[in-house]
């Protein structure tokens, strides 16, 4: 169902808590346990007593990690989790005040940004650069579909107002094809993307690692290399920023999410298994094939070249026509943790490769 540029921002009623913390760490409706205990780096002391915390997650990216980890130990304040649908729903989720915070990827900000939205601020940036992100470009079998300069004319699905749609506008400017008027857009919500591809509705679809393997592996014509930086990002509202209990509790947030996200790095076969397979419902061999595929992200200070890193996300929208307006990022993140990030990095011994 096509959406406008204004009604993608409206918000979704999807939200749902997954999880719920407490003191003695993550619990949750899986069963799942902690596997390991993380060594956290920085503990906030100056956390008043009944402070509380929202994270509006996409597919429990942010609370699995935590939980698996044991990086959830001994939180000073409660810490629930909701689950949506798309980071455009994240971001309207901390917009309404349902949440404090968010976790988008690459796309969501500049195009929020673009449509008026103004109020967000990314406060954590993890970034994968080289990687596809695991978003294929696929095609109907046996349609003849050989190449991305192949779907002109063709029905094309994606979800607009996300990193999905960046990396279908992207593959089409390289093939010459403009996104706009080459193509018949069929613009769906996430999860509706893959259905309708196995449906045979349309030519093509940008399909994300987990909707690849469950439709059947189909023809790839591209993918996210080049396009997706495999950036994604910990947002909140700047007024929640304002609030010294809260700002102090994103902090230790943010250094927990660095240590639950270095000890996927370390135990790659445990997170295939957790969530590949156990949250997904992949097989072991797919998990372990889409996850060698898509490699381990890590989270940098916000600086001068990471923010370059995310600038070059806002310019690629601009100049694709994913969006229309141009956007400076820098005055949309917000680099106060990086202490906290670099902190936690060097507890866990992990260095981050050098952004291009």
């Amino acid at each position: 169902m096509p959406n406008t540029e204004g009604s993608r921002w409206l918000l979704l009623p999807a939200l749902a808590i997954a999880f719920a913390v407490s003191g003695c760490g993550l619990s949750g409706a899986d069963g799942q346990e902690a596997l390991a205990e993380a060594t956290i780096a920085h503990r906030s002391d100056d956390i008043p007593e009944g402070t509380s915390l929202v994270v509006a997650e996409q597919n429990a990216s942010r609370s699995l990690p935590l939980q698996l980890s044991g990086a959830t130990e001994e939180l000073p304040y409660s810490l629930d989790f909701a689950d949506f649908s798309g980071g455009p729903a994240v971001i309207e989720a901390l917009r309404s005040g349902a949440a404090d915070i968010g976790a988008v990827g690459e796309a969501p900000i500049p195009l929020a940004v673009a449509s008026g939205v103004t109020d967000i601020v990314a406060i954590g940036l993890e970034a994968n650069p080289g990687s596809s992100g695991g978003y294929f470009l696929a095609a109907q079998p046996g349609s003849g579909i050989e190449t991305v300069a192949d779907l002109k004319d063709k029905k094309v699905a994606y979800p607009p107002g996300t990193g999905r749609h960046m990396i279908v506008a992207g593959l089409l400017a390289q093939a010459g094809l403009d996104p706009k008027t080459d193509i018949e857009a069929v613009e769906l919500a996430g999860a509706e993307v893959a259905p309708t591809f196995a449906s045979g509705a349309v030519d093509a679809a940008i399909l994300t690692g987990v909707q690849y393997y469950k439709v059947g592996a189909p023809p790839i014509i591209g993918d996210g290399t080049g396009i997706n930086t495999g950036i994604n990002t910990l947002i909140v509202r700047r007024e929640t920023l304002g609030d010294p209990a809260k700002a102090a509790a994103i902090g230790d947030f943010v250094g927990r999410s660095v240590a639950a996200n270095n000890w996927i790095t370390a135990h790659p076969d445990e997170w295939v298994d957790a969530y590949y397979v156990g949250t997904q419902g992949m097989t072991p061999e797919d998990g372990k094939s889409l996850h060698d595929h898509i490699g381990s992200g890590k989270y940098y200070p916000i600086d001068e070249k990471s923010t370059a890193l995310f600038q070059t996300v806002a310019d690629g929208q601009l100049e694709t026509g994913t969006m229309s307006t141009a956007v400076e990022i820098r005055s949309y993140v917000d680099g106060r943790y990086n202490d906290i990030v670099d902190a936690q990095n060097n507890a866990d011994g992990s260095e981050p490769q050098p952004l291009p």
